[in-house]
């Protein structure tokens, strides 16, 4: 589906690794428990992370059984893999679960005792076969216009996404959800250039946008206060569709266009200095997304409660920093020794 630039973007490492440290700050509140910090970053932060798949691909069409054969292999090394394996190993052991865990919706890794979070991998999985397939029919038809119409092809999955009636076991592979992420991947793939070159644009520009994003999506969401709902794109629950999107739109550009301040700043500020510690993080988000949450509530939230009870907003804030610090070291370690738990696999000479 994609050929990868030989150079990452800054940007986008940027943008990803605010985005997983928003994640974690999510994941710190209990599942019952619904702040209004959580329904705030619950309105924005998973389809942002789908956005951010589009936007870090050039969409490339595939032809023939071997292409797809080679594509399908890829992700199955990359995604399912991993799933599979990080499903055993935060499972209690029992052979009844097993087949829990090949169903792949969120509702059967509640009933399966194991990491909840897994549920992104299936349904990057089934999005990305979804938005290669939408790819590829452009390609042999226009190639000329393989973003505008992946923008046009991103409705019709919305559609299917949120006009999907819900199943109490969820869909196989999460597929209801699929449909709405390869939404925001194909807006993703869609967007790539203008932000980009948006991102060129002056600093009194960039500014005005962010501050205009910032009004936008607090009136879309910490504005309405009691009336924001928690909207859990996991099990297909997006609350008032309409919210979802709007909230999306403007959560995202309120996170990209800081992140586009932060990178001008870096390189042209008074005193310039480096974000390359952030972008390692947004390099290694994936793995850092599998890792954190037991970390957060086994060991790091009671630590913190230990010496700073109450404060619950800035114990959150606090406990995901050092969360964050402690999965990416895991991370690094796992990348030297195991790389194939996080779906790396080393490639042979035929």
């Amino acid at each position: 589906m994609q050929k990868k630039s030989g150079v990452r973007i800054e940007l986008i490492d940027l943008v990803k690794a605010v985005t997983i440290f928003l994640v974690i700050l999510g994941h710190t509140a209990a599942n019952e428990a619904t702040p209004l910090y959580r329904r705030v970053l619950y309105s924005f932060h998973m389809p942002l992370f789908f956005f951010l798949a589009g936007l870090s691909i050039r969409p490339e069409p595939i032809r023939g059984r071997d292409g797809w054969q080679t594509f399908l292999r890829k992700n199955i090394l990359a995604l399912v893999v991993p799933y599979l394996i990080w499903g055993l190993i935060y499972a209690p052991f029992s052979f009844d679960r097993f087949p829990k865990l090949f169903y792949a919706s969120w509702a059967s890794l509640v009933a399966m005792e194991t990491l909840t979070s897994l549920w992104y991998l299936p349904t990057l999985f089934a999005a990305r076969i979804l938005v290669q397939a939408v790819v590829s029919y452009c390609g042999a038809s226009d190639p000329d216009r393989i973003r505008s119409l992946c923008a046009y092809a991103a409705v019709p999955m919305f559609s299917v996404g949120f006009l999907c009636p819900r199943m109490e076991t969820g869909y196989p592979w999460c597929m209801d959800v699929g449909f709405v992420a390869a939404g925001f991947i194909l807006l993703g793939i869609a967007l790539r250039h203008k932000i980009l070159i948006f991102a060129q644009e002056t600093g009194m520009k960039l500014g005005a946008a962010f501050v205009l994003a910032c009004v936008l999506f607090y009136l879309g969401s910490a504005g309405r206060g009691d009336a924001l709902e928690l909207s859990l794109m996991c099990d297909g629950r997006y609350g008032n569709v309409f919210w979802f999107l709007a909230n999306t739109v403007f959560g995202s550009m309120t996170v990209i266009c800081f992140c586009m301040i932060l990178a001008r700043i870096a390189r042209e500020g008074a005193r310039p200095f480096s974000v390359s510690a952030v972008t390692c993080i947004g390099v290694h988000t994936m793995g850092i997304f599998l890792i954190h949450k037991n970390l957060v509530f086994q060991l790091v939230l009671p630590w913190i409660r230990s010496f700073l009870p109450g404060m619950e907003f800035f114990t959150a804030f606090l406990a995901s920093g050092v969360a964050l610090a402690a999965s990416l070291w895991l991370c690094l370690l796992i990348e030297r020794y195991v790389p194939q738990l996080l779906g790396q696999f080393p490639r042979y000479d035929a």
